[in-house]
Protein backbone atom coordinates (compact mmCIF):
# COMPACT_ATOMS: atom_id res chain seq x y z
CA UNK A 1 0.00 0.00 0.00
CA UNK A 2 1.51 3.24 -0.73
CA UNK A 3 1.37 5.92 1.93
CA UNK A 4 0.59 9.56 0.43
CA UNK A 5 0.40 12.78 2.70
CA UNK A 6 -1.29 15.81 1.29
CA UNK A 7 0.17 19.08 3.05
CA UNK A 8 -2.10 22.10 3.07
CA UNK A 9 -1.93 25.37 4.59
CA UNK A 10 -5.19 24.78 6.43
CA UNK A 11 -8.00 22.40 6.59
CA UNK A 12 -10.28 25.46 4.91
CA UNK A 13 -10.05 28.75 4.11
CA UNK A 14 -10.36 28.63 0.32
CA UNK A 15 -10.79 27.37 -3.32
CA UNK A 16 -7.35 25.71 -3.06
CA UNK A 17 -8.06 24.08 0.44
CA UNK A 18 -11.06 22.72 -0.70
CA UNK A 19 -9.91 21.06 -3.96
CA UNK A 20 -7.19 19.63 -2.16
CA UNK A 21 -9.63 18.15 0.82
CA UNK A 22 -11.46 16.74 -2.32
CA UNK A 23 -8.43 14.82 -3.71
CA UNK A 24 -8.26 13.72 -0.37
CA UNK A 25 -11.33 12.05 -0.16
CA UNK A 26 -11.37 10.22 -3.77
CA UNK A 27 -8.26 9.11 -3.31
CA UNK A 28 -8.26 7.63 -0.12
CA UNK A 29 -11.35 5.29 -1.74
CA UNK A 30 -8.37 3.01 -3.28
CA UNK A 31 -7.67 0.14 -1.12
CA UNK A 32 -4.14 0.26 -2.87
CA UNK A 33 -3.22 3.94 -1.13
CA UNK A 34 -3.22 5.00 2.27
CA UNK A 35 -3.63 8.74 2.11
CA UNK A 36 -3.49 11.32 5.12
CA UNK A 37 -4.51 15.48 4.91
CA UNK A 38 -1.99 17.25 6.97
CA UNK A 39 -3.26 20.89 7.49
CA UNK A 40 -0.70 23.04 9.32
CA UNK A 41 -2.65 26.12 10.26
CA UNK A 42 -5.63 25.96 12.89
CA UNK A 43 -9.21 26.53 11.38
CA UNK A 44 -13.20 25.94 11.19
CA UNK A 45 -13.67 22.27 9.67
CA UNK A 46 -14.49 22.77 6.06
CA UNK A 47 -17.09 22.12 3.72
CA UNK A 48 -15.14 19.15 2.16
CA UNK A 49 -14.96 16.83 4.82
CA UNK A 50 -12.28 13.96 3.86
CA UNK A 51 -12.86 10.39 4.85
CA UNK A 52 -9.37 9.89 5.13
CA UNK A 53 -7.30 10.23 7.87
CA UNK A 54 -6.25 13.81 8.92
CA UNK A 55 -3.57 15.00 11.14
CA UNK A 56 -3.98 18.77 12.47
CA UNK A 57 -0.71 20.54 13.30
CA UNK A 58 -2.92 23.20 14.79
CA UNK A 59 -0.04 26.21 14.27
CA UNK A 60 -1.70 29.36 15.36
CA UNK A 61 -1.90 32.21 12.68
CA UNK A 62 -0.04 35.04 13.59
CA UNK A 63 1.01 33.06 16.79
CA UNK A 64 4.58 33.75 16.32
CA UNK A 65 8.08 32.42 15.79
CA UNK A 66 8.07 29.57 19.07
CA UNK A 67 4.41 28.82 17.66
CA UNK A 68 5.98 27.75 14.39
CA UNK A 69 8.76 25.99 15.83
CA UNK A 70 6.03 23.65 18.15
CA UNK A 71 3.91 23.22 14.97
CA UNK A 72 7.57 22.44 12.62
CA UNK A 73 7.52 19.91 15.61
CA UNK A 74 4.18 18.23 15.46
CA UNK A 75 4.31 18.33 11.69
CA UNK A 76 8.11 16.18 11.71
CA UNK A 77 6.51 13.75 14.27
CA UNK A 78 2.89 13.04 12.27
CA UNK A 79 5.39 12.56 9.11
CA UNK A 80 7.67 10.17 11.18
CA UNK A 81 4.46 8.50 12.41
CA UNK A 82 2.86 7.87 8.94
CA UNK A 83 5.74 7.34 6.90
CA UNK A 84 4.49 8.51 3.46
CA UNK A 85 6.14 7.81 0.58
CA UNK A 86 4.65 10.91 -1.33
CA UNK A 87 4.17 14.43 -0.19
CA UNK A 88 1.79 16.10 -1.79
CA UNK A 89 2.10 19.83 -1.14
CA UNK A 90 -0.07 22.94 -1.61
CA UNK A 91 2.64 25.66 -1.92
CA UNK A 92 4.00 27.98 0.57
CA UNK A 93 4.10 26.95 4.33
CA UNK A 94 3.66 23.11 3.19
CA UNK A 95 6.74 23.76 1.03
CA UNK A 96 8.77 25.53 3.79
CA UNK A 97 7.74 22.65 6.44
CA UNK A 98 8.48 19.82 3.76
CA UNK A 99 11.63 21.28 2.86
CA UNK A 100 13.09 20.61 5.95
CA UNK A 101 11.40 17.11 6.71
CA UNK A 102 13.71 14.46 8.63
CA UNK A 103 11.46 11.97 6.43
CA UNK A 104 12.86 11.11 3.17
CA UNK A 105 9.55 10.91 0.36
CA UNK A 106 9.39 11.85 -2.71
CA UNK A 107 7.85 15.68 -2.91
CA UNK A 108 5.30 16.89 -5.52
CA UNK A 109 4.41 20.99 -5.49
CA UNK A 110 0.88 21.92 -6.51
CA UNK A 111 0.93 24.89 -7.92
CA UNK A 112 -2.53 27.26 -7.54
CA UNK A 113 -1.43 30.59 -8.12
CA UNK A 114 0.19 32.99 -10.76
CA UNK A 115 2.42 34.36 -8.07
CA UNK A 116 3.29 32.32 -5.67
CA UNK A 117 4.93 33.56 -2.41
CA UNK A 118 3.26 36.81 -3.07
CA UNK A 119 5.90 38.79 0.03
CA UNK A 120 7.93 36.45 0.04
CA UNK A 121 10.26 35.67 -3.16
CA UNK A 122 13.29 35.41 -2.37
CA UNK A 123 12.50 33.06 0.65
CA UNK A 124 10.24 31.29 -1.46
CA UNK A 125 13.20 30.54 -4.36
CA UNK A 126 15.34 29.65 -1.56
CA UNK A 127 12.89 27.23 0.07
CA UNK A 128 12.39 25.81 -3.89
CA UNK A 129 15.66 24.90 -4.44
CA UNK A 130 15.87 23.03 -1.20
CA UNK A 131 12.76 21.42 -2.36
CA UNK A 132 14.47 20.84 -6.04
CA UNK A 133 17.73 19.52 -4.67
CA UNK A 134 15.34 16.60 -2.89
CA UNK A 135 14.08 16.19 -6.64
CA UNK A 136 10.75 17.42 -6.08
CA UNK A 137 8.55 17.35 -8.91
CA UNK A 138 6.32 20.23 -9.68
CA UNK A 139 2.63 20.21 -11.05
CA UNK A 140 0.09 22.92 -11.76
CA UNK A 141 -3.57 23.05 -11.50
CA UNK A 142 -4.01 25.35 -14.89
CA UNK A 143 -1.78 26.21 -17.80
CA UNK A 144 -2.07 29.87 -17.14
CA UNK A 145 0.23 29.06 -14.67
CA UNK A 146 3.59 29.60 -16.13
CA UNK A 147 5.96 26.72 -15.04
CA UNK A 148 8.91 28.25 -12.74
CA UNK A 149 12.63 28.05 -13.80
CA UNK A 150 13.47 25.59 -11.16
CA UNK A 151 11.89 22.75 -12.26
CA UNK A 152 11.68 20.97 -15.64
CA UNK A 153 8.37 18.99 -15.32
CA UNK A 154 5.12 20.75 -17.12
CA UNK A 155 2.24 18.49 -15.56
CA UNK A 156 -1.02 20.01 -15.16
CA UNK A 157 -4.13 18.35 -13.27
CA UNK A 158 -6.32 20.50 -12.87
CA UNK A 159 -8.71 21.13 -9.78
CA UNK A 160 -12.20 19.15 -8.90
CA UNK A 161 -15.20 21.10 -9.40
CA UNK A 162 -17.49 18.67 -7.80
CA UNK A 163 -21.18 20.76 -7.46
CA UNK A 164 -23.24 17.82 -5.66
CA UNK A 165 -20.67 19.17 -1.87
CA UNK A 166 -20.78 22.56 -2.48
CA UNK A 167 -25.22 22.80 -1.83
CA UNK A 168 -27.80 20.57 -2.07
CA UNK A 169 -30.33 22.13 -5.04
CA UNK A 170 -33.58 21.28 -3.83
CA UNK A 171 -32.60 23.97 -0.82
CA UNK A 172 -31.53 26.47 -3.13
CA UNK A 173 -34.27 26.54 -5.63
CA UNK A 174 -36.85 27.09 -2.70
CA UNK A 175 -36.53 30.94 -2.80
CA UNK A 176 -37.39 33.19 -5.89
CA UNK A 177 -36.48 36.48 -5.77
CA UNK A 178 -36.83 39.67 -8.45
CA UNK A 179 -33.62 40.39 -7.86
CA UNK A 180 -30.83 38.97 -6.47
CA UNK A 181 -27.79 39.96 -4.12
CA UNK A 182 -24.62 40.38 -5.77
CA UNK A 183 -21.92 38.34 -4.15
CA UNK A 184 -17.45 38.78 -3.04
CA UNK A 185 -17.04 35.20 -2.47
CA UNK A 186 -13.16 34.67 -1.36
CA UNK A 187 -10.45 35.38 0.76
CA UNK A 188 -10.13 39.45 1.55
CA UNK A 189 -6.71 40.16 0.80
CA UNK A 190 -5.04 42.45 -2.09
CA UNK A 191 -4.69 40.68 -4.88
CA UNK A 192 -8.70 39.85 -4.74
CA UNK A 193 -9.45 43.56 -4.62
CA UNK A 194 -12.31 43.16 -2.54
CA UNK A 195 -12.33 47.23 -2.36
CA UNK A 196 -13.96 47.34 -5.78
CA UNK A 197 -16.64 45.26 -4.90
CA UNK A 198 -17.11 47.69 -1.72
CA UNK A 199 -17.35 50.50 -4.54
CA UNK A 200 -19.65 48.68 -6.52
CA UNK A 201 -22.38 48.18 -3.57
CA UNK A 202 -21.82 51.80 -2.83
CA UNK A 203 -22.49 53.08 -7.00
CA UNK A 204 -25.32 50.41 -7.65
CA UNK A 205 -27.31 50.47 -4.13
CA UNK A 206 -27.72 46.29 -4.59
CA UNK A 207 -27.74 44.47 -1.82
CA UNK A 208 -24.09 43.02 -1.48
CA UNK A 209 -22.93 40.42 0.16
CA UNK A 210 -19.10 39.89 1.39
CA UNK A 211 -18.13 36.59 2.44
CA UNK A 212 -14.92 35.56 3.69
CA UNK A 213 -12.07 36.86 5.72
CA UNK A 214 -8.49 38.10 5.58
CA UNK A 215 -6.18 40.67 6.59
CA UNK A 216 -8.17 43.19 4.50
CA UNK A 217 -11.52 42.97 6.48
CA UNK A 218 -11.15 45.70 9.48
CA UNK A 219 -10.26 48.38 7.52
CA UNK A 220 -12.71 47.34 4.57
CA UNK A 221 -15.55 47.52 7.30
CA UNK A 222 -14.21 50.82 8.62
CA UNK A 223 -14.39 52.11 4.97
CA UNK A 224 -17.81 51.26 4.39
CA UNK A 225 -20.42 52.05 7.35
CA UNK A 226 -21.97 54.49 5.44
CA UNK A 227 -23.41 51.57 2.85
CA UNK A 228 -26.26 49.99 4.55
CA UNK A 229 -26.79 47.16 1.37
CA UNK A 230 -23.66 46.10 2.04
CA UNK A 231 -22.75 43.04 4.76
CA UNK A 232 -19.62 40.95 5.72
CA UNK A 233 -20.69 37.54 7.01
CA UNK A 234 -16.84 36.52 7.33
CA UNK A 235 -16.46 32.73 6.60
CA UNK A 236 -18.60 30.18 5.89
CA UNK A 237 -18.40 26.66 5.64
CA UNK A 238 -19.80 26.65 2.74
CA UNK A 239 -19.82 30.05 0.87
CA UNK A 240 -23.03 28.46 -1.13
CA UNK A 241 -25.51 27.36 0.88
CA UNK A 242 -27.48 30.63 1.41
CA UNK A 243 -27.35 31.98 -2.40
CA UNK A 244 -29.81 31.20 -5.60
CA UNK A 245 -29.70 31.46 -9.00
CA UNK A 246 -31.10 35.04 -9.55
CA UNK A 247 -27.57 36.35 -7.19
CA UNK A 248 -24.31 37.58 -9.11
CA UNK A 249 -20.89 36.82 -8.18
CA UNK A 250 -18.12 39.51 -9.18
CA UNK A 251 -14.86 38.24 -9.22
CA UNK A 252 -12.71 41.68 -8.62
CA UNK A 253 -9.23 39.51 -8.56
CA UNK A 254 -5.99 41.24 -10.24
CA UNK A 255 -4.80 37.82 -11.34
CA UNK A 256 -6.03 34.02 -10.41
CA UNK A 257 -4.62 30.67 -11.00
CA UNK A 258 -7.79 28.74 -11.26
CA UNK A 259 -10.75 30.53 -10.33
CA UNK A 260 -12.11 28.25 -8.67
CA UNK A 261 -14.61 30.20 -7.05
CA UNK A 262 -16.22 31.27 -10.22
CA UNK A 263 -16.26 27.27 -11.34
CA UNK A 264 -17.75 26.87 -8.27
CA UNK A 265 -20.49 29.05 -9.04
CA UNK A 266 -21.13 28.16 -12.60
CA UNK A 267 -21.25 24.59 -11.75
CA UNK A 268 -24.41 25.37 -9.38
CA UNK A 269 -26.24 27.56 -11.77
CA UNK A 270 -24.99 31.29 -9.94
CA UNK A 271 -23.65 33.92 -12.88
CA UNK A 272 -20.39 35.21 -12.67
CA UNK A 273 -19.05 39.04 -13.84
CA UNK A 274 -15.13 38.65 -13.99
CA UNK A 275 -12.79 41.59 -14.26
CA UNK A 276 -10.88 41.47 -17.46
CA UNK A 277 -7.37 40.85 -16.47
CA UNK A 278 -5.35 38.25 -18.83
CA UNK A 279 -5.72 35.63 -15.89
CA UNK A 280 -9.96 35.55 -15.91
CA UNK A 281 -9.94 36.03 -19.53
CA UNK A 282 -8.19 33.52 -20.53
CA UNK A 283 -11.01 30.94 -18.26
CA UNK A 284 -13.09 31.10 -21.33
CA UNK A 285 -16.34 32.63 -20.39
CA UNK A 286 -18.28 34.47 -22.93
CA UNK A 287 -17.33 38.23 -23.65
CA UNK A 288 -20.33 39.56 -22.03
CA UNK A 289 -19.40 38.19 -18.81
CA UNK A 290 -16.08 40.43 -18.67
CA UNK A 291 -16.27 44.26 -17.44
CA UNK A 292 -13.66 46.88 -17.59
CA UNK A 293 -13.98 48.63 -14.39
CA UNK A 294 -16.81 49.35 -11.50
CA UNK A 295 -18.29 52.14 -13.84
CA UNK A 296 -18.96 50.14 -17.01
CA UNK A 297 -20.16 46.73 -14.67
CA UNK A 298 -22.55 49.36 -12.54
CA UNK A 299 -23.94 50.86 -15.75
CA UNK A 300 -25.04 47.63 -16.94
CA UNK A 301 -26.41 46.09 -13.97
CA UNK A 302 -28.59 49.55 -13.79
CA UNK A 303 -29.17 48.85 -17.76
CA UNK A 304 -29.77 45.00 -17.87
CA UNK A 305 -29.94 43.78 -14.24
CA UNK A 306 -27.95 40.11 -14.02
CA UNK A 307 -29.72 38.33 -17.20
CA UNK A 308 -26.68 39.25 -19.48
CA UNK A 309 -24.60 37.52 -17.05
CA UNK A 310 -26.02 34.06 -17.58
CA UNK A 311 -24.54 31.21 -19.54
CA UNK A 312 -26.02 28.65 -21.25
CA UNK A 313 -25.41 25.05 -20.92
CA UNK A 314 -23.38 24.21 -23.65
CA UNK A 315 -21.25 27.58 -22.46
CA UNK A 316 -21.12 25.55 -18.45
CA UNK A 317 -20.28 22.43 -19.86
CA UNK A 318 -17.71 23.76 -21.99
CA UNK A 319 -15.84 25.38 -19.39
CA UNK A 320 -16.17 22.93 -16.69
CA UNK A 321 -15.32 20.12 -19.05
CA UNK A 322 -13.12 17.43 -17.53
CA UNK A 323 -13.63 18.86 -14.15
CA UNK A 324 -15.49 16.15 -12.53
CA UNK A 325 -13.68 13.94 -9.42
CA UNK A 326 -13.83 10.59 -11.42
CA UNK A 327 -11.68 12.41 -14.32
CA UNK A 328 -9.64 14.36 -11.76
CA UNK A 329 -8.66 11.55 -9.68
CA UNK A 330 -7.67 8.93 -12.58
CA UNK A 331 -5.12 11.46 -13.62
CA UNK A 332 -4.08 11.77 -10.09
CA UNK A 333 -3.78 8.20 -10.06
CA UNK A 334 -1.76 7.94 -13.28
CA UNK A 335 0.19 10.77 -12.00
CA UNK A 336 1.27 9.30 -8.90
CA UNK A 337 2.26 5.92 -10.55
CA UNK A 338 4.68 7.89 -12.64
CA UNK A 339 6.45 8.98 -9.85
CA UNK A 340 7.81 5.22 -8.93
Amino acid sequence: MKAVAIVTNSLSGGGAERAMNLLADNLCKFEDLDVMLIPINAGPPDLIQPSCEISEINRLWNGGLWDTIKAFARFQYAILKFKPKILILNCDLPEFFSAFAIWRAKCVIVEHTTQPWVGSRTFGFLIRLILRARQTTYLRVSERIEAGSLFKNRTVIPNIVDPKVLMPRARVRQEKQLRGNLLFVGRLSKEKRPELFVELARTTGFTSLVIGDGLMRLSLEQDSKGIPNLMFLGQKQNPWESTSEQDLLVLTSDYEGDGLVALEAISIGIPVALRRTPDLQRMGFPQSNYFDDIQSLSFRLHTSGFSEFHINETERMTILRNRNPEVITKLWLEFLSSLD
